[in-house]
């Protein structure tokens, strides 16, 4: 009953209802900001640009390793780059007279053409027995009819089994989001060989066979 009585009169005291008014308590609290040390800033582009050796030199002394960048180029070395001695078609498709100056002309290009393709046919078939002059022709007309089916449907993983790396980016470049409707209808004349070449390419012994097919077909 004392304890009671003794916190009925402590409210009742006017001073401590002042201090303890909700009006007082609700009263702004202003702020005064206080002035602090100015740190030196150095804006990026006012930095002084560090030398490639003098930022080698601070990464050494960190104890950073920095590996050396070379500049290599990745090459693929299953096909060539480009074309190998390309073949030029003689003029009138080789039906000028011989007793003409032009045509002994066409006829002895057109002998010498023969006898290096004679040798690069003896070089593959070295290295691959099965080749025959006579059935890669057709296998080669097959695997232009088939590759170009993939190239409507866009069949990207057969079509890489079938071209090389260096035709495939050239077949497909620009028609990804193309329609395009393509059909063989018939051949107008066998296809047949009209120049091989087997040329060593980089080191000694690393040969490449290029066959030229000539195709004159309905499409």
């Amino acid at each position: 009953m004392a304890a009671s009585m003794r916190v009925v009169r402590a409210l009742g005291d006017p001073a401590l209802a002042a201090i303890l008014s909700p009006t007082r308590l609700l009263l702004p609290i202003s702020v005064i900001p206080a002035r602090t040390k100015k740190r030196m800033f150095n804006a990026p582009y006012l930095q002084k640009k560090l030398t490639v050796e003098e930022m080698t030199k601070k990464a050494k002394a960190a104890g950073i390793v920095v590996p050396q960048e070379t500049l290599e180029r990745p090459i693929n070395i299953s096909c060539t780059a480009g074309i190998l001695d390309a073949y030029v078609p003689p003029e009138g498709d080789a039906r000028l007279s011989t007793l003409s100056k032009d045509g002994l002309k066409q006829r002895t290009e057109q002998l010498k053409q023969t006898a290096a393709s004679q040798l690069a046919i003896r070089k593959i078939k070295n290295y691959d027995e099965d080749f025959s002059t006579k059935t890669f022709p057709g296998e080669a007309q097959e695997i232009f009819i088939e590759a170009h089916n993939c190239l409507t449907q866009f069949d990207r993983h057969k079509l890489h089994s079938l071209v090389t790396e260096r035709c495939y980016p050239e077949m497909v470049r620009g028609n990804r989001y193309r329609t395009i409707r393509w059909s063989f209808v018939e051949s107008l004349e066998p296809p047949r060989i009209v120049q091989v070449r087997c040329p060593e390419m980089v080191t000694k012994g690393n040969l490449y066979g290029q066959v030229t097919v000539r195709m004159h077909s309905k499409q």
